[in-house]
């Protein structure tokens, strides 16, 4: 490389002459994404999940037949998987989903008689979460 081109790289790559160009790329970043919202509102679904009848024989009035469900749970759109989740010990849970239509049901592993066919149809408000409370039937009877 001769004297001048090293000297106009010198001059180029100097940190000083730099700082212009990157808040101009800042600045156009910035602009690119000025119509998202900082604090996009959240969306999804929030609950409990119980499972019930949990005691053998016929129900008494007055006393719930339902337990707190603990488990993973699928969550489906027009047909394929787009999330899961896990409800706590208590049978609680949250999950960040768009608004939309959804299909929630619990993995394969929970331990009840077909779990992928107990399906529960949710649909996500635009803004703003749905409340649910989702019962899952344990079989027992």
């Amino acid at each position: 490389m001769n004297g001048p081109k090293r000297a106009r790289l010198r001059q180029c790559c100097n940190a000083s002459n730099s700082i212009p160009f990157l808040l101009a790329a800042i600045c156009l970043v910035a602009c690119l994404h000025a119509d998202m919202p900082v604090n996009a509102a959240e969306t999804g679904i929030r609950g409990t999940a119980l499972w019930g009848p949990v005691k053998p024989g016929p129900s008494r009035l007055g006393q719930s037949d339902e337990a707190p469900l603990q488990a993973t749970f699928m969550v489906h759109s027009t047909g394929r998987q787009v999330a899961q989740f896990k409800s706590d010990s208590e049978g609680s849970f949250e999950v960040l989903l768009p608004a939309g239509d959804y299909v929630i049901f619990p993995d394969k592993s929970t331990p009840m008689p077909a779990p992928q066919n107990q399906k529960k149809s949710v649909t996500v408000p635009a803004d703003g979460f749905a409340v649910v409370t989702l019962r899952f039937d344990t079989g027992m009877r």
